[in-house]
Formats: C-alpha cells, structure tokens, sequence
C-alpha cells in the first residue's frame, strides 16, 4: 500500500506536489472552521444566512468541480482524437 502512495507520489508534476502540500492543509482547515461556526451557531442563523453558506461555499466547489471534470474529459478527447489521427 505504501509503494503505492509513494508510486503515486513520485509520478506527480512538481505544480501537483505544490499545490496538494500547500492547498490541500490549507483548505481543510478553512473548511474545518467553518464547519465549527455552522455548527455551533446553527440555531441562530437565519434562512438567509444558510442562503449565504451555501451560495458562498457549497455553490462555488461544485461549481469548481463540475468545470474541472468537463475540462479533464475535453483534454482526455483531444488526446484520444490526437492518438487516433497518428494512428492512422
């Protein structure tokens, strides 16, 4: 398992290797306090502040997720296509 990780690891861009050190804790923190102040005042926030929650960090991740998922499948059909007219 560990080979693994570490296989995993030593394949990664440089740009990879940054960003999953740096961003990663960074981001886990944020949503760790945040997590802690939604639920500690929970019954004193009103409809708009869980509005305000939602559109301000539940919209813009998946947001951010579903733009990276359609741009991966865009990349990894250019590749294909760019294979395929080599091929032939």
């Amino acid at each position: 398992m560990f080979n693994k990780i570490l296989k995993w690891w030593n394949d990664l861009a440089y740009y990879n290797k940054f960003f999953f050190i740096l961003f990663t804790p960074a981001m886990l923190f944020t949503l760790w306090g945040m997590s802690d102040l939604y639920v500690n005042y929970f019954d004193e926030l009103t409809k708009e502040d869980h509005i305000q929650f939602f559109l301000r960090i539940f919209f813009p991740v998946s947001l951010a997720t579903l733009v990276t998922v359609l741009e991966r499948r865009k990349r990894n059909k250019l590749i294909k296509d760019i294979k395929d007219y080599l091929d032939k």
